[in-house]
């Protein structure tokens, strides 16, 4: 089943597609029916995560996956959004400030879903998937994404009903403000240090 505006389709409740074409019809769909400014809008002054996501797809009429993969590409906050069956990767999508963790290991298509994490634990039983149950949990960045700097983010999943898939969205609104946070303590030492003309 699909929503459709002005002909064009965007998949209903999350279905992705392995097919490369439609992939692309959805990212052009997403774009469409999601533009930045009214995106933006939408999800501006909201904490990351799942609920952001799912008020923003009620709003523009889209898929959880759709508008899950928008939020990725527009959001400030580190955000990874990650498609899976069974215990392997689909696909995954990173905000640019979840990119600027340093030597992170890319997700893959067909990369095995890590381990100790909550999606494995969800997936290991298909009945959770098929009726659309939730689980979140912390966890250490490090265990989703490897890299090389240990951060706690917030691991959101849900099943996405009989396409036997499931979406989890890694988010932290930590995870690139502490920089910020030296930079301006810097700034401000350095405003207020006293100056000597000679």
């Amino acid at each position: 089943m699909y929503l459709s505006w002005s002909g064009v389709r965007l998949s209903q409740a999350g279905y992705v597609s392995n097919d490369p074409y439609e992939m692309e019809a959805d990212h052009f769909a997403a774009g469409l029916l999601m533009p930045e400014r009214l995106f933006k809008q939408i999800i501006k002054g909201r904490d990351p995560g799942l609920s952001v996501i799912e008020n923003a797809g009620a709003q523009c009429k889209t898929s959880l996956t759709a508008a899950a993969i928008r939020y990725a590409d527009l959001t400030e906050y580190a955000v990874a959004v990650i498609i899976s069956t069974g215990q392997l990767i689909d696909f995954c999508f990173m905000s640019d400030t979840m990119k600027s963790l340093p030597q992170l290991s890319w997700l893959k298509k067909g990369a095995p879903v890590p381990r100790n994490t909550e999606t494995a634990r969800f997936n290991a039983d298909p009945s959770r998937i098929l009726i659309g149950d939730r689980a979140t949990i912390e966890i250490d960045v490090l265990d989703w994404l490897g890299g090389q700097r240990s951060a706690i983010v917030t691991e959101e999943v849900v099943g996405l009903g009989r396409y036997g898939k499931t979406l989890t969205v890694l988010s932290s609104a930590a995870i690139g403000r502490e920089d910020e946070g030296e930079d301006d303590e810097d700034e401000l030492i350095d405003k207020w240090t006293p100056r000597f003309h000679r």
